[in-house]
């Protein structure tokens, strides 16, 4: 790369960057690997020669004025809190950062300090590169080459996968993909960004299918497999029928009052690979005691297979 075209890159990137949020000259000499003298040209050049206006805040911080949208309080709430919910997530990629501070640009204050407060505390990881990778696979539609880890038995395969939808669990939002198995199963199944290594983007491209609906896949999950769907019939207190409805599940519905005070839950689900409850049996544990689980039998008996392996932990 020649210097004339390293600095315009960098140059666009300090545009973007002094749009984001205020930074000093130091800051940007560590962020772009370069000294300060050279910052310090590449500010008055944006200034100068590209017409940007450049401020500088009481701490001495440069900053180009964004002039964003504006949004009244609960327009300014929902960017927020699905700003946060993306933090949550922990990935620390570098242009997810990106992505987080243009959001956190779109609220006002407080909101907009800690949002970029937040941003600041992810850090990068090695796993970054593979959500770089997944994501060039879906919008530009090329084939992704992985070893994949097995859930269950940990064991690795190579995959070539058709990366048709991403997902984040809305149960624990880690990030997942919905794709077409070319080389295994040859079917749609959901692969886990973790469980992914050696990771590279073959030339090959794909097609998604017209009649492919992710919603219509997703939408009996409890959170992210696609499978057979299950309803797992639950006997609990009134109270606790009551604290489960509370965050209004889509997959949970309040069934009759027992006589005994006690309250039936549907509750909504789908069968891994494996023909099991894989993501419904840790949410009925987290209620311990006060879940009985009455139908169906073979999840019952699962239920109460696992509660025996739990018991025999803690005798002794």
């Amino acid at each position: 790369m020649s210097r004339t075209v390293a600095k315009a890159q960098r140059l666009n990137l300090l545009r973007e960057e002094l749009r984001l949020r205020p930074r000093t000259v130091v800051e940007l000499a560590r962020r772009h690997e370069t000294s300060r003298r050279t910052i310090e040209r590449d500010l008055a050049t944006l200034a100068e020669q590209m017409g940007e206006e450049l401020r500088k805040d009481t701490s001495h911080r440069w900053y180009i004025p964004n002039r964003t949208p504006g949004l009244n309080e609960v327009e300014a709430l929902a960017v927020y809190s699905a700003t946060r919910l993306l933090l949550h997530t922990g990935v620390g990629e570098r242009h997810y950062r990106t992505a987080l501070e243009k959001l956190a640009q779109q609220v006002p204050e407080p909101a907009r300090a800690t949002l970029l407060r937040s941003v600041d505390r992810l850090e990068p990881a090695p796993e970054d590169r593979v959500l770089d990778l997944v994501a060039q696979a879906w919008f530009q539609q090329r084939v992704l080459k992985v070893d994949y880890a097995s859930a269950h038995s940990g064991t690795k395969s190579a995959r070539e996968l058709e990366v048709y939808f991403f997902e984040l669990n809305r149960r624990n939002l880690e990030p997942y993909v919905l794709a077409f198995d070319r080389t295994v199963r040859r079917r749609v199944l959901v692969f886990k960004l973790a469980r992914m290594s050696n990771v590279r983007l073959l030339d090959r491209g794909y097609e998604i299918p017209a009649d492919f609906d992710p919603m219509a896949a997703l939408d009996p999950a409890f959170g992210i497999v696609v499978g057979e769907e299950v309803q797992v019939d639950l006997l609990v207190p009134e109270q606790v029928a009551q604290r489960m409805a509370e965050g209004d599940d889509r997959n949970l519905r309040l069934g009759a009052q027992l006589d005994d005070g006690r309250r039936l839950v549907h509750l909504l689900g789908t069968l891994d690979s494996g023909g099991r409850p894989l993501e419904l049996v840790p949410w009925l544990l987290s209620w311990g005691s006060a879940v009985e689980v009455v139908g169906p039998p073979e999840v019952r008996e699962l239920m109460r297979e696992e509660l025996a392996r739990a018991l025999d932990a803690y005798r002794g």
